[in-house]
């Protein structure tokens, strides 16, 4: 189990879940949603028609594939939230749309126009429900964050297009922490920006010069339960890990060596397929296991990292270890 182990903080790489073919696995993965009853909810864009229409895929984080929804509303998902009721809300980017379904994914509700007024949405894509129940929305190239009750009716905005501070180019993910503050993956200027719940900047991190910290195109970001901020470093193939005041602690790149339960079975069918990997240089193998192109982050009650693995066609899973004690060797 590869195990990452820096300034007092401790990481075990789990599993992934998913593949590119088969029943248990994904077109194209974007945004997840992780719940406390260990159910992760995975938007996949998929493609025009057929097997690999686009769709929300419900999974058991260790047992994988449960069921599909969406596939007759959505054309290209792209954010995920859950309300105070278990109500799952996506934005869809293509059709300038929010969509929810209930916990059956039955589609309950669909709101939101094409336009640049308030309350129009062009290309929606980061979603969360604040502490109040209401929906932030990463209005992606209206260069806002744009906040909704649940029933769509518009309530506040902030942002502009710039590269100042507080300004958005293009924002992608977005969540909260436990005080309310949220954090915006600012995608077009390579940084995070922290918010107040009412749009007041609070602080930035980020930059495009080689300091350990910083981001090319980030996709997404969440907080874990100790302040921790992990973004979804698109355009570097990595999950950057930060303090809460924004300073750097280390990077992870993803550790898949070993199938998937769903990509074994897939394997195990399909003798082509093993004796095609049987001629795959080692050193390729272990490449196949990094992430590439990353897109959403999520952060479960119990502190495991979701990451989907967006080219790759999976979601890979880590584990924050707070009891973890360094071996000692005696040399």
């Amino acid at each position: 189990m590869p195990t990452k182990t820096v300034a007092g903080r401790t990481w075990h790489f789990s599993h992934s879940v998913g593949h590119h073919v088969g029943p248990g696995g994904f077109v194209h993965p974007t945004s997840v949603l992780a719940t406390p009853d260990n159910i992760v909810y995975v938007a996949d864009t998929g493609a025009a028609e057929g097997y690999g229409r686009a769709r929300i895929r419900k999974l058991h984080i260790e047992d994988g594939f449960i069921d599909d929804f969406g596939t007759r509303d959505l054309v290209w998902p792209e954010g995920l939230a859950i309300d105070h009721l278990g109500n799952i809300y996506c934005s869809d980017a293509r059709t300038h749309q929010i969509v929810v379904h209930d916990q059956n994914g039955e589609e309950i509700n669909a709101w939101g126009s094409y336009g640049a007024e308030a309350g129009q949405l062009n290309g929606p894509s980061g979603l969360v429900v604040d502490n109040d129940n209401s929906l932030l929305v990463a209005d992606t190239r209206n260069h806002r964050i744009q906040k909704f009750s649940t029933d769509g009716s518009a309530i506040d905005s902030w942002g502009t297009f710039g590269d100042a501070p507080g300004q958005l180019n293009r924002p992608w993910g977005l969540t909260i922490d436990q005080a309310g503050d949220v954090y915006v993956a600012d995608w077009g200027n390579d940084r995070v920006q922290k918010f107040s719940s009412e749009g007041e900047l609070l602080g930035q991190f980020g930059s495009t010069i080689d300091d350990g910290g910083q981001l090319t195109r980030p996709s997404d970001v969440a907080v874990d339960s100790e302040g921790d901020v992990y973004v979804a470093d698109w355009g570097n193939h990595r999950i950057q890990i930060y303090y809460p005041d924004g300073d750097i602690i280390c990077g992870l790149y993803g550790d898949a060596r070993e199938f998937s339960r769903s990509a074994q079975e897939v394997m195990d069918v399909n003798p082509d397929l093993v004796a095609a990997f049987d001629r795959v240089e080692p050193t390729e193998l272990v490449s196949w296991g990094h992430f590439e192109r990353p897109r959403g982050i999520a952060i479960d009650d119990q502190d495991r990292i979701i990451v989907t693995d967006g080219t790759r066609g999976r979601f890979q899973v880590y584990a924050k270890d707070k009891d973890y004690i360094v071996p000692q060797f005696n040399l």
